[in-house]
């Protein structure tokens, strides 16, 4: 009895002191802005030098023309001391019901969630996978910078009131070392939780291109391979690396928007555009996109993205009533290797979902987290939905190379 009370009265103490952590001024400043040309530039290019792609103010800009309908951009600088030591780069987005109505359950549960809306505040992308919405300066003690980070997202929170209510916060996409390096983020009331895994392969350093790769497999895995390239061009398709997306933006879109009409969760849909944008600002030598078609039309396309010394498997968008025939997915998820070789990355990542044939190319499951707050204590209904959508199946583990 008397541990149990003892430990009642720890829980509250814990609870009062992280109450009067948040609840006291951290020394740390903010700059907020809902455009990225309205920072400093010197201060933002500083930090998120080296870091993502989609931090970069190009980038940013890009997705402020472009953004997904409902979404708006913002932005935090924190400094210390007047030294900037955060980079921080969110979007506010309103989320309706319908566009979680994608859903295997019933239609009285779908009715309901047609009812609810609610608005997000999301640190990171919501058109990538990765750590793209943080930067930070070298050198300082990740608990303040974390705290920092907590500092902004509640500024940019209480100054956004005018629009509306943010009930819920997330940072996203975190790896294994961020996410033990973000739990100061607890003392804030953020509660982590786990996401579905990503899909990642080392690409060989001896891989000159896609022979050499396809060279290291064994051969039952080597003969599916070699056979889904031999049934794309019997069916009268051939594949075209180095495509000229801003070209094709249209039939792009209209694939893409095949593929994202069948999510059970859509929470930002591109506008058509985005894709032509993206391939001026990148350049060939960041962006890679192949199409697989014969001469009378597109029937889908593969985009892939060097950030760093990774390569990211990006948007893709199918003809799903060729694709039932003709293995036009399994043969762009190769494509993805070949650009990753010519781009000269030490990593491919695949993206999430569909972990089995990704797995059969030779990626492994790396582990991604959340960091979640919400206003009240407890959690509605979109929330939950959203939480079931995101909890990780074990993906599948396959020895495709040789010992």
């Amino acid at each position: 009895m008397g541990k149990g009370i003892s430990g009642a009265v720890d829980g509250i103490r814990a609870a009062l002191q992280r109450h009067d952590k948040r609840a006291r001024p951290s020394g740390l400043d903010c700059a907020l802005a809902d455009r990225i040309d309205f920072l400093n530039p010197e201060h933002w290019d500083a930090l998120t030098h080296g870091a993502s792609f989609f931090m970069s103010r190009g980038y940013r800009r890009l997705l402020e023309t472009h953004a997904p309908s409902g979404m708006s951009p913002r932005y935090a600088l924190v400094y210390r001391d007047g030294r900037p030591i955060v980079a921080v780069a969110a979007q506010v987005l309103e989320v309706r019901g319908n566009q979680l109505a994608n859903l295997p359950e019933s239609r009285v549960r779908k009715k309901a969630l047609e009812q609810v809306r609610t608005r997000l505040l999301v640190c990171g992308s919501l058109v990538s996978s990765g750590f793209h919405g943080l930067a930070f300066a070298d050198g300082e003690d990740p608990a303040l910078l974390w705290h920092g980070v907590a500092e902004a997202l509640y500024r940019i929170r209480r100054a956004d009131r005018l629009h509306g209510q943010i009930d819920y916060v997330m940072i996203k996409d975190l790896d294994d070392a961020r996410h033990a390096s973000a739990e100061p983020l607890r003392d804030f009331s953020y509660r982590p939780l786990e996401t579905e895994p990503e899909m990642a392969m080392p690409v060989r350093p001896h891989w000159k291109d896609f022979a050499g790769y396809l060279a290291d497999l064994n051969s039952n895995y080597r003969s599916k391979a070699k056979k889904v390239a031999k049934q794309v061009e019997e069916a009268g398709y051939r594949v075209e690396r180095n495509a000229d997306a801003a070209a094709h933006d249209a039939r792009l879109h209209a694939l893409y928007s095949a593929v994202e009409q069948r999510a059970s969760t859509r929470l930002s849909a591109l506008p058509p555009g985005y894709f032509g944008a993206l391939a001026a600002l990148a350049g060939p030598d960041r962006l890679r996109c192949t199409l697989i078609r014969n001469d009378q039309h597109i029937a889908g396309f593969i985009t892939t993205i060097k950030d760093g010394t990774r390569a990211l498997g990006y948007y893709v968008g199918l003809d799903y009533a060729v694709n039932a025939s003709v293995p036009l997915y399994l043969r762009l998820l190769q494509s993805l290797i070949e650009d990753a070789i010519a781009l000269g990355c030490d990593e491919l990542s695949f993206g999430r979902t569909a972990a089995e044939p990704k797995a059969s190319l030779g990626a492994s499951a790396h582990s991604s987290h959340v960091w979640l707050r919400h206003r009240l204590p407890a959690v509605n209904a979109l929330i939950r939905e959203v939480f079931t959508r995101v909890t990780p199946d074990a993906a599948p583990q396959r020895r495709p190379f040789k010992e």
